[in-house]
């Protein structure tokens, strides 16, 4: 039987010992791709999750944003057109695996899709509750402008270009969460773009999620699996253990 084909070089890759129904969703980091979260990838397959993997269309320019399908204009909400389109391409009971601030795009498009098929989250290194600060941070990390002060000035410009709102729509989606929703937060303590302290500001308002935090003290950002494997992996596969539903 010939292999589905996926949009945006999506992959869906077998365990080969499957253990659980649900399949592991991965939405990575900016200016990454599917094949960075290789070693999450490897990690959940031996665990025994088959997991699907993608890599988003970024405009090459800032000229070529448009508006998503719910209106909105910015990237965020360009990826959330993005996952929910490949959410849709991949059937079955979804763990939805994000990184950074990306992890909001996915919060957006699981809201749209009334939470049917997703069963669990895990953010890693992310999202931003003060949103500006993080851009401020990642400018500076890129070294986008010559001087700092240029950096902090410029940021509103260039969080504009994720979305007009910058991250005040987060909370609307959050909102959208069913009561109890189970959703596992990763920060570094070291993590010099998105603090934990920014993490928090997101999650903290929202009572009805079942959240909980893995608080790395030494991990930087999206660093931690790779760093502190011994810290990272056992509440992850506690985590996924505790929501997944094992195969008869």
């Amino acid at each position: 039987m010939k292999e589905k084909k996926y949009s945006l070089d999506g992959e869906y890759a077998k365990a080969k010992n499957k253990k659980y129904q649900e399949i592991i969703f991965f939405v990575h980091f900016y200016d990454g791709n599917r094949r960075a979260l290789r070693r999450h990838r490897d990690l959940c397959l031996g665990l025994g999750f088959d997991c699907f993997s993608f890599t988003f269309n970024t405009p090459k320019s800032f000229l070529q944003l448009k508006f998503s399908s719910s209106g909105h204009f910015g990237l965020k909400h360009d990826y959330a057109d993005q996952i929910e389109k490949m959410m849709n391409e991949v059937p079955g009971q979804k763990i939805v695996y994000a990184f950074s601030n990306p992890c909001a795009s996915a919060m957006e498009a699981m809201a749209r899709r009334n939470f049917g098929d997703i069963k669990a989250m895990i953010c890693d290194s992310g999202p931003s509750g003060i949103f500006l600060q993080s851009t401020v941070n990642i400018l500076r990390e890129r070294k986008t402008m010559p001087r700092d002060w240029m950096n902090l000035i410029s940021s509103p410009f260039w969080g504009f270009l994720w979305s007009p709102k910058f991250h005040s729509d987060l909370h609307d989606h959050l909102n959208e969460f069913p009561d109890g929703f189970p959703l596992l937060s990763i920060r570094g303590w070291k993590d010099e773009l998105i603090s934990a302290e920014q993490i928090d500001r997101a999650f903290e308002p929202h009572k009805q999620l079942a959240w909980r935090k893995l608080s790395l003290p030494q991990a930087k950002h999206l660093k931690g699996l790779k760093d502190f494997p011994d810290d990272y992996i056992p509440p992850v596969q506690s985590f996924l253990e505790s929501v997944a539903t094992k195969v008869c």
